[in-house]
C-alpha cells in the first residue's frame, strides 16, 4: 500500500489508470477519494512517478491571470452600481501565487518532504469615495476568517481564463456586499459617536503605471537541501539529554500580481528561504530547555555554510547545558545591557509598531507617538529608518525587502527618528491626518487580511563610538555608583509581543533565551527563567548609552494583517532600568527509557 503523504504531489502514469486526466484535480480537491482509488494501483515495470507541476507560474500563466483580473475589474466597476446602494469607486486585485518546497528531518533522516502550490487573491472593493469610504479603524479589523469572502480567496492552480474569472467574480460579489454593510455601519455609528477622523480622507489616488518585473522560475536544489537537513539533524544525536529535535528547510517563491481600477498594474516576486533548527533538552531537575535557531535569506546560497551552521548548533547546545545548571531569577528591575539582537527586538516592539500610521485611525488605539513629531523620544545617539528597498546589509540578506507594497505603491525609505527626534511614520494609502498625504510604500499583509502600514527593514543607526566592552564597563560603573549587587546582560532573545490598544496596558514583552548576571567586578554567570517587559515611553527614557557595533536579525512579525518577513539592524543598548518577570515554569517527568542508541549493553 502506498501511503497518502507520498501521493499528494504525484500522479500515476496514464497506463496505470484510465482517469489519469482527472487525477490531478482529485489530487488537489478530493484527496480522500484519490486515496481510495490509488490504494490498489499496480505500476508496470519501468514506470516512474512524475511531479505534478502544471500550475507553475510562467510568463504565459501571468498573462492569463492579468487579463482575467482586468476583465473582472472592469465588470466590477461598471456593473456593481446600484440605485439603492453605494457603488465601488475603487477595485483592485492582488493575486499571490506561492510555490514552496519543505524538507523536515531529525536524527539523520528526512521525515517529511513536500512541494506545494497555492494561489489566492485579496480583492479590495471600496465603496463610497476617496473622501469617505467603508473602511473603519484604518483597516485593522478587516481580517475576519468568518467572513463570507474568506472561503472564496483561493484561485485555480491551472491558469484557465474562465476558471480564474469565475473565482474572481464570486469573490468580488462577496467583498462588495461586505463593503456595503460596513459602509452603512460606519455611517450609522456617526449617529451616536463623534468621528475622531472627520475631515481626514479615506484613501489617496495613484497615477496609472505599469511595471512587470522579470520572473524567475522555482527550482530549489532539493537533493542538496535533503543532504543538509540530514547532516544538521545528526548534530543532536550524541547528547542524551536532548530528547527531541528537528531541522526544517523551507524555500518559498511568491509571485504577486496587482491590478487596480486606477490603471496601476504590477508584477513582482518575493523569495524567502528559512532554515530552522530546534532542540529540546530535559535537564537535571526535569526542567525543559527549548532552543530554536533560525537562518533566513532570499536564496539558499546566501545561508551560512554547512560548517558554520554545525558550529552554531554545537555552540548553542553547549550554552544550553550551561543554562541547565544556571540560577533561576524570578524577577528583577535594574540596569540591563541589551545585545544588538535584543536591542533590535526592544525597538521593534516598543517603537516600531507604534509608528504604523494605520493605528492612528482606529478608535481603540492609544496613538502613543502621534503627537510627538519633532519631539525627542529616545537617546540622541539613535536614528531609525525603515527601508525595504535595501536587499542586503554588509553582504547579509535583508528578508524584509520588497519591490512594491500590497497596495501597489513602490517601496520607499521612510525616515522615522533622527538623533532621537521623531521625524515620521510608516504610511499606507490611508491618510492619518488632514491635508496632504503620501504613502511611503509600507502597506503589507499576509493573505486575506487588509494591508496596513507595517515594518520592512528597520535600520537603526548608532552615532556612538562605544564598543561592547566599553558598555560592559559602564554597566559595572553604574552598579558600583548605585551600590547594586548585580546587573543583567541579555545575549539572545527569541520573540516578543506588544499591546497598542487604548483599553489595555501599553506594554511589551521580549522572550529571553540566553542571559547572565554581571557583578560590579565584571564577573558573569548564566541565569534563566525571566523575560523582559516594560512600557514604551518610560523604557525609551531609560537608555543610558548606545554601542557602535550593529547586528542583523531576520525574522517574522505578526500583527493584524498577518505574518510577514522583517529585518532589524540595531546596536547594543545600556538601560538604566528594565524589568524582568518570571516565565511560566515547566517541569515534566523524564522518559523511562533512554534514547535507543544510548541503551547500555547490560540492559540489552
Amino acid at each position: 500500500m502506498v501511503l497518502f503523504p507520498v501521493l499528494r504531489n504525484w500522479s500515476a502514469p496514464q497506463e496505470s489508470i484510465q482517469i489519469s486526466g482527472q487525477k490531478a484535480v482529485l489530487c488537489e480537491f478530493h484527496q480522500n477519494l484519490l486515496y481510495r482509488i490509488t490504494v490498489n494501483l499496480t505500476l508496470k515495470k519501468g514506470h516512474q512517478f512524475h511531479e505534478f507541476r502544471k500550475g507553475v507560474m510562467k510568463q504565459k500563466n501571468c498573462r492569463v491571470l492579468l487579463q482575467a483580473m482586468r476583465l473582472e475589474r472592469d465588470r466590477a466597476m461598471n456593473g456593481l452600481a446600484s440605485r439603492k446602494h453605494p457603488k465601488p469607486y475603487f477595485v483592485s486585485y492582488l493575486v499571490r501565487s506561492t510555490e514552496k518546497h519543505n524538507v523536515w528531518g531529525r536524527y539523520g533522516a528526512v521525515w517529511h518532504e513536500a512541494t506545494s502550490e497555492k494561489r489566492q487573491c485579496y480583492a479590495d472593493i471600496r465603496v463610497g469615495s476617496y473622501v469617505f469610504d467603508h473602511v473603519p479603524n484604518g483597516g485593522l479589523d478587516d481580517n475576519c476568517d468568518e467572513a463570507e469572502s474568506f472561503d472564496m480567496i483561493d484561485l485555480p492552480l491551472e491558469c484557465e481564463s474562465d476558471a480564474v474569472r469565475f473565482s474572481l467574480w464570486r469573490l468580488t460579489d462577496a467583498r462588495y456586499r461586505e463593503a456595503v454593510a460596513d459602509y452603512y455601519a460606519k455611517k450609522s455609528r456617526d449617529l451616536s459617536f463623534i468621528n475622531l477622523n472627520k475631515g481626514t480622507r479615506s484613501f489617496i489616488k495613484l497615477a496609472p503605471e505599469t511595471s512587470h518585473k522579470r520572473l524567475q522560475t522555482f527550482s530549489p536544489p532539493k537533493e542538496q537541501h535533503r543532504k543538509l537537513v540530514r547532516r544538521l539533524s545528526e548534530v543532536f544525536k550524541p547528547f542524551p539529554e536532548i530528547k527531541n529535535s528537528y531541522v526544517e528547510l523551507t524555500t518559498r517563491l511568491q509571485t504577486k500580481l496587482f491590478v487596480s481600477s486606477e490603471g496601476v498594474e504590477r508584477v513582482w516576486q518575493e523569495p524567502v528561504v528559512e532554515l530552522v533548527a530546534y532542540f529540546w533538552l530535559l535537564g537535571r531537575k526535569n526542567e525543559d530547555q527549548g532552543m530554536t535557531l533560525s537562518f533566513m535569506a532570499h536564496d539558499s546560497s546566501q545561508l551560512p555554510s554547512e560548517k558554520r551552521l554545525e558550529e552554531a548548533l554545537r555552540e548553542r547546545i553547549q550554552v544550553t547545558y550551561k543554562l541547565d545548571r544556571a540560577k533561576i531569577l524570578n524577577s528583577y528591575a535594574g540596569p540591563v545591557l541589551l545585545s544588538a539582537k535584543a536591542a533590535g527586538l526592544f525597538l521593534h516592539e516598543a517603537v516600531g509598531h507604534r509608528l504604523e500610521s494605520n493605528r492612528f485611525l482606529a478608535d481603540d488605539e492609544a496613538r502613543a507617538f502621534k503627537d510627538k513629531l519633532q519631539k525627542r523620544i529616545m537617546h540622541p545617539d539613535l536614528s531609525i529608518v525603515d527601508d525595504p528597498t535595501v536587499r542586503s546589509w554588509k553582504g547579509q540578506p535583508l528578508v524584509g525587502a520588497y519591490t512594491f507594497d500590497d497596495e501597489g505603491v513602490p517601496s520607499q525609505r521612510a525616515t522615522l527618528v533622527e538623533k532621537g527626534v521623531l521625524k515620521g511614520f510608516l504610511a499606507s494609502r490611508s491618510p492619518y491626518k488632514r491635508g496632504q498625504h503620501r504613502s511611503n510604500g509600507h502597506a503589507r499583509s499576509q493573505g486575506y487580511e487588509r494591508p496596513i502600514s507595517r515594518m520592512g527593514n528597520l535600520l537603526v543607526r548608532s552615532h556612538s563610538s562605544k564598543s561592547w566592552e566599553v558598555l560592559k564597563e559602564e554597566m559595572c560603573e553604574e552598579l558600583r555608583r548605585r551600590n547594586l549587587p548585580f546587573g543583567v546582560i541579555l545575549y539572545e532573545v527569541e520573540g516578543g509581543e506588544t499591546g497598542t490598544d487604548a483599553y489595555d496596558f501599553q506594554a511589551f514583552l521580549g522572550e529571553i533565551t540566553i542571559a547572565s548576571q554581571i557583578f560590579p567586578s565584571g564577573r558573569e554567570r548564566y541565569i534563566k527563567g525571566v523575560d523582559f517587559v516594560g512600557t514604551p515611553l518610560s523604557s525609551l527614557n531609560q537608555i543610558l548609552a548606545v554601542g557602535c557595533e550593529l547586528s542583523l536579525d531576520n525574522g517574522h512579525c505578526g500583527a493584524e494583517s498577518g505574518l510577514i518577513p522583517v529585518s532589524t539592524v540595531a546596536p547594543p543598548l545600556l538601560m538604566s532600568n528594565l524589568e524582568l518577570q518570571a516565565k511560566a515554569p515547566t517541569k515534566v517527568t523524564n522518559y523511562r527509557l533512554p534514547l535507543p542508541w544510548f541503551e547500555s549493553p547490560s540492559s540489552k
